[in-house]
């Protein structure tokens, strides 16, 4: 069965404020699972889709954000120019295609996912009925983009599997059927979009290539309590699946956390069509969103979540690497800290953004750190000078 673990509150260690307004202009080459715009049950308004959501957050947040997008899997987008054909009711439409050049929108950024059910073969073998793979459609996608509009930012959308394969007797799954389902999400899937993303990001070393792991995300924290109590019928409506309002929220949450590079608002008050375990405990949603973004964006398997890191450093990443250091590593008790920074704050946070330890360094020297209490696996180091501010992040493998 998938691990489970409680949640009473999560402490976010990765702290943010806004100090001014930012302006997302975005394209996205997307399908419905990004924007479900013919529900089974159609909603008061938008509330399938992402950027209905992304809109909201962002005003309440005070920043700008306008879109236009079109349907399509990867080798329809690559038959360029594309076309605007997504229209929303609480979000500002940035491109008229019919009467406007693609330039003249202005767009900062572009949002891409490939289709959820092509993740059987390598993402650089062909389409079984196109003649083009989907890092060839990808590449050609983006470089045309390129060409027509200068300084943008790139993020690719991973979304979730297709599940009708993972049935024997339709929707919704069974409680057997639904555990394998989210193996193969965490596992395979995963894998598929992370060697696509990869790829893609080699081809364009001087443009910001972005990860969004939207599914995986997601994924985990459904199995968190009080979270796993929901079930797969309040999430999805079919075996595509297509999603229900909750669904998308969340995929906006993550969407919008990566893309903006911050926290999301906290006093953002959750419309009541989403699950009421999602709305009742937003904080720790958003905490734990938050904190799974900056764990990969920190990991150093070369994928990357932010196109600027959303926490600022007094000092550089390579003077930080050569003036700390931590052994063992993997550590079984005793963790030590080798430093040149001075007086200072060191936190440990586990994969949940829960600050489990804290101690300060009164010089330059060596501090050891009993670890022994902490739980297997990943944890993150933060040192910060005595005004909080970062000078440092790490990570280290308790065993």
């Amino acid at each position: 069965m998938i691990k489970k673990t409680s949640v009473i509150l999560i402490l976010c260690g990765f702290a943010y404020t806004a100090t001014a307004q930012k302006t997302i202009r975005s394209f996205i080459f997307g399908h419905s699972l990004i924007h479900h715009e013919f529900q089974l049950n159609p909603t008061p308004s938008q509330e399938t889709s992402l950027p209905h959501w992304f809109a909201a957050l962002a005003d309440a947040a005070g920043h700008s954000y306008a879109i236009s997008g079109q349907y399509g899997f990867l080798p329809q987008h690559a038959n360029l120019p594309p076309m605007a054909q997504w229209g929303f009711e609480n979000a500002e439409g940035a491109w008229d295609s019919e009467n406007e050049d693609f330039s003249d929108a202005e767009f900062n950024s572009i949002l891409l996912t490939p289709g959820n059910f092509i993740q059987w073969q390598s993402p650089t073998e062909n389409y079984p009925s196109d003649n083009i793979s989907p890092t060839e459609a990808t590449v050609q996608i983006f470089n045309w983009c390129n060409n027509n509009e200068t300084s943008l930012k790139f993020y690719i959308y991973e979304n979730w599997p297709d599940m009708a394969p993972y049935l024997s007797n339709g929707f919704p799954p069974s409680p057997e059927e639904w555990h394998n389902y989210n193996q193969y999400l965490n596992g395979d899937f995963k894998k598929w979009f992370i060697d696509y993303y990869k790829i893609v990001s080699q081809s364009f070393p001087n443009s910001c290539i972005s990860y969004i792991p939207v599914g995986t995300i997601i994924s985990k924290l459904l199995e968190l309590s009080p979270f796993d109590q929901i079930t797969p019928q309040e999430l999805y409506e079919d075996d595509a699946p297509h999603g229900k309002p909750t669904i998308y929220f969340l995929a906006s949450l993550i969407t919008y956390m990566a893309m903006y590079e911050e926290d999301a608002p906290i006093d953002y008050q959750v419309d009541p069509i989403v699950h009421e375990l999602v709305v009742e405990n937003y904080a720790i949603v958003k905490n734990f969103i938050w904190s799974e973004l900056n764990l990969i964006e920190n990991n150093s398997d070369g994928v990357k979540v932010f196109c600027q890191a959303p926490i600022t450093s007094t000092i550089s990443a390579n003077r930080a690497d050569t003036q700390i250091s931590l052994l063992p590593n993997p550590v079984h008790e005793q963790l030590t800290v080798t430093t040149e920074l001075g007086k200072h704050s060191i936190e440990i946070y586990n994969m949940l953004g829960q600050k489990m330890v804290s101690s300060s360094v009164a010089k330059s020297g060596v501090v050891e750190i009993n670890v022994t209490s902490l739980q297997i696996g990943n944890h993150l180091i933060l040192g910060k000078d005595e005004n909080g501010k970062l000078l440092y992040k790490k990570q280290f493998i308790k065993i």
